[in-house]
């Protein structure tokens, strides 16, 4: 099942509003060099923006994110808890779910528009996930 990601609409402001701002000051400064990094940035915070998704599939989760892909063994997941955070993540929300995995602990956040069936369908598959 693929899961939708929650979009906080300050986020994008900040995002957006922040390339915008320096897209539209250096194409009046005539800065060549960055004006192509600000439309560089603006094309990779769409591709996140609009291609951000998480998949659940028969044993693993995978998680997609503009150019970047993770893939997590639904079985190694240890624990999952509710957090407000904003750290750089493949979440585009404060509210997000934090993952931790692995023999050695890893941690990924992400945020799907239905966070309780997302853990639901995760636990079904592993119960032995811890969720707080």
């Amino acid at each position: 099942m693929t899961y939708s990601p929650h979009k906080d609409i300050w986020i994008g402001v900040l995002w957006f509003g922040l390339i915008g701002t320096a897209l539209i000051w250096t194409f009046f400064t005539d800065e060549f060099l960055l004006l192509s990094i600000s439309i560089i940035a603006l094309l990779a915070a769409l591709w996140v923006w609009f291609t951000t998704r998480y998949h659940v599939e028969e044993r693993d989760l995978i998680i997609r994110s503009g150019p970047f892909k993770k893939s997590i063994d639904i079985h190694d997941i240890e624990q999952i808890r509710l957090i407000r955070s904003i750290k750089l993540s493949p979440a585009l929300s404060i509210t997000r779910l934090e993952i931790t995995y692995g023999y050695d602990l890893q941690v990924v956040r992400v945020a799907p528009a239905d966070k309780s069936l997302f853990v639901k369908q995760l636990m079904s598959i592993n119960p032995d996930i811890e969720f707080e």
